[in-house]
């Protein structure tokens, strides 16, 4: 596939940064295999209760880069860039993640939502702002339940219902995608990319088992 194709295809992705995943610790189950082509998943070994502390829950080159161009704590609309930690998750029902485990927002269009906040009509907003965002990925459970548990106040929270088996069918499309693009060294690698996604799918999976 040539540059311009690729670059129409993911036209944002220069500008993102991927931040780390983790999952309980019980294996997937055999109906749960990875998307064709996928290369080896990366194990995840965190608890899927709770995310410790706010997205990104893990090292994030890219933000610490940003973190000391923009060292400000809050946005320019008065918006912390760092929320509360979520509440305990469902286990087996819901897990908590980022909007940047989905990819870029040039990829997800249509998923969850904007990467600003919810509460804002435009995304009218300075380069130093990030906005903390969490994607709520939930299975048996009602819509109205997650967001009774998982609460969007203006200011305070900003959580994305996402179902479990729409987060699996994107996740699905968007790896295949990538795996169909020929690795050349003069151009754009998407391999931390798909794997970031690959890691994303198996922290669903292990988090929300199928049930039979």
């Amino acid at each position: 596939m040539s540059y311009r194709a690729r670059v129409l295809l993911f036209p944002a992705l220069l500008l993102v940064g991927w931040v780390s995943l983790g999952a309980c610790h019980r294996g997937r189950p055999r109906s749960e295999s990875a998307p064709s082509g996928a290369t080896g998943t990366p194990s995840v070994q965190a608890a899927c209760t709770r995310l410790q502390g706010a997205c990104p829950t893990g090292p994030w080159p890219p933000a610490d880069a940003r973190a000391a161009d923009f060292p400000s704590p809050k946005n320019s609309d008065g918006t912390w860039k760092r929320l509360p930690p979520a509440p305990d998750n469902d286990p087996g029902h819901t897990v908590v993640l980022c909007l940047d485990d989905f990819g870029p927002p040039s990829m997800q269009l249509g998923l969850v939502g904007p990467e600003w906040w919810s509460w804002e009509a435009g995304g009218s907003f300075e380069p130093a702002d990030a906005f903390d965002v969490r994607v709520v990925v939930y299975a048996d459970r009602s819509m109205q339940d997650v967001a009774a548990r998982f609460p969007t106040v203006k200011g305070k929270s900003d959580y994305r219902p996402l179902p479990r088996d729409r987060a699996l069918r994107y996740l699905d499309e968007k790896i295949a995608e990538l795996g169909r693009l020929s690795p050349d060294p003069e151009e754009y690698d998407f391999g931390p990319l798909r794997r970031r996604l690959e890691h994303t799918r198996s922290v669903i999976t292990e988090c929300l088992p199928q049930r039979k």
